[in-house]
């Protein structure tokens, strides 16, 4: 992943979701959701890294979202890139931590 991504368009995307209302996040989350399944494995991190971000400004309010993301999610963990697999697994982990709830669970 890139300095840009890091820096402006993982922060921007993220911050966006508090500034649309609930409408709105279902789109966003999908059109994030079809970016991690980019043939490029750096897009995948990002697109994976700005879930995590946009649940962590959320917080619980991503839960409603959290079904739909699971399948994505998933696939993630199954990459064949271990940077990808990783990040996944590192997100997982803060994505628990942001949202109060185990998303492990939701992978069974």
């Amino acid at each position: 992943m890139d300095d840009r991504s890091k820096r402006l368009l993982i922060p921007c995307i993220s911050q966006m979701t508090l500034a649309t209302d609930d409408t709105q996040w279902k789109a966003l989350n999908y059109q994030l959701l079809m970016k991690t399944k980019s043939t490029s494995p750096l897009v995948r991190i990002a697109a994976l890294k700005t879930i995590v971000e946009m649940a962590a400004k959320l917080k619980e309010d991503y839960l409603p979202l959290l079904p739909e993301t699971v399948g994505s999610l998933a696939e993630l963990l199954e990459d064949e890139d271990e940077r990808v697999e990783e990040a996944m697994k590192e997100a997982m982990r803060k994505m628990e931590d942001d949202i109060g709830q185990p998303v492990r669970e939701y992978f069974q």
